[in-house]
């Protein structure tokens, strides 16, 4: 379990609705994000992208919490991890194998939190894609874009030890001793 949840010196605003870090001297709030079984919903902040991101309610997702790191389900099956050395924010960027100049930049940084839940800024951005027909990807813009959504995860299930989440093709399951 994480009982601090510091993401160090920043501000959270949101200017035209796009949300916007910047420095300043407050921390967040000591808080406490528990394993267990979540509720995803992901909604809009900024959309550039056509098609346009998936969002609403995304289904029950796994969120591992040990010591100072979250490894967090995401909506499309993939996991990530962010830990407190790194301000709960993670990045990477992943290449397009059918097109060798497009790449995807992904980020992800932790927003507040409490024992019910917690949010996270999401941002892709899709490069040098314009030139690249016919990918096999889906969810692949027609043009280069950023998208900039909010991941709201609402507990449903605490899931402790000696307790262990399971993947299933049926969603997490929490089984205990």
């Amino acid at each position: 379990m994480i009982s601090s949840l510091s993401r160090g010196p920043c501000a959270l605003g949101v200017v035209s609705s796009l949300l916007v870090l910047s420095g300043c001297s407050a921390t967040h709030a000591a808080t406490e994000v528990s394993s267990g079984i979540y509720e995803l919903t992901v909604s809009t902040e900024r959309d550039a992208c056509s098609p346009a991101r998936s969002t609403g309610a995304m289904g029950q997702v796994a969120v591992v919490s040990s010591d100072d790191v979250l490894n967090i389900g995401l909506a499309d099956g993939a996991r990530v991890s962010l830990d407190q050395a790194s301000g709960f924010h993670g990045a990477y960027d992943v290449s397009i194998a059918t097109c060798a100049d497009a790449s995807l930049h992904r980020e992800w940084t932790v927003l507040d939190a409490s024992s019910g839940g917690f949010s996270i800024a999401y941002r892709e951005e899709w490069i040098g894609i314009g030139g690249c027909a016919g990918l096999a990807m889906p969810e692949a813009p027609d043009r280069d874009c950023r998208a900039d959504l909010l991941l709201d995860y609402a507990r449903m299930e605490a899931c402790e030890a000696p307790c262990e989440l399971r993947l299933a093709a049926t969603g997490p399951t929490c089984s205990c001793p």
